[in-house]
């Protein structure tokens, strides 16, 4: 059984993964500081399908990128869980998992975030990601062919386009079991943007 955190934007998440099936699911817009609900929400998911911490194989976390308050509390919380409990930390990334969610999609998969001051970060497909200006991005993809550009505080409503409108707890969970994304809890660190 695994629990995985998503903290990146004002949607939070938090997943309960066990044999490839989701038992629960927890997202919300923004209700408090992640601070103030992340713990509770765990404890009471943990109270609901009577388990014990003890009984986690492993805590799956995302490290951006993504706001430096809400990584960061997403991220010790994991990590603190991780070394505590002895089990194993996984990570995944934000544009990695938004790019994932959308991968049988028949052409470009372009992820994009707004990482402030007029920039984005983007990923096409399995490449690297680029920093680049809101209008250079503009200009090379609002009307790409056979591509779908899944967006992030952009509010595009560009026809090729669709908003990211849920946590990445459970497609990321996946994404980093099945890649076996294993990192040292206290070498993880998070990739904030602005």
């Amino acid at each position: 059984m695994f629990l995985s955190i998503d903290t990146f934007s004002d949607n939070f998440g938090v997943a309960i993964i066990k044999d490839s099936k989701v038992l629960v699911v927890r997202e919300y817009l923004k209700p408090k500081p992640f601070s103030e609900v992340l713990m509770p929400e765990i404890q009471d998911i943990f109270n609901k399908l009577k388990i014990e911490p003890s009984q986690l194989k492993g805590v799956v976390v995302n490290q951006g990128l993504g706001s430096n308050t809400g990584l960061r509390v997403g991220l010790i919380t994991a990590k603190t869980l991780a070394y505590s409990l002895n089990i194993n930390l996984y990570y995944f990334r934000t544009l990695d998992v938004m790019v994932y969610k959308y991968r049988h999609f028949c052409g470009d998969v372009i992820a994009v975030l707004n990482i402030g001051k007029s920039n984005v970060a983007y990923k096409i497909n399995e490449n690297e990601p680029v920093i680049t200006s809101f209008e250079e991005f503009k200009n090379q993809f609002e009307k790409k062919e056979n591509s779908l550009i899944v967006e992030k505080n952009l509010n595009l409503d560009w026809s090729n386009c669709v908003s990211l409108k849920t946590s990445l707890c459970v497609d990321g969970g996946f994404y980093a079991l099945e890649r076996d994304l294993k990192t040292d809890p206290f070498l993880l660190e998070p990739i904030y943007h602005e």
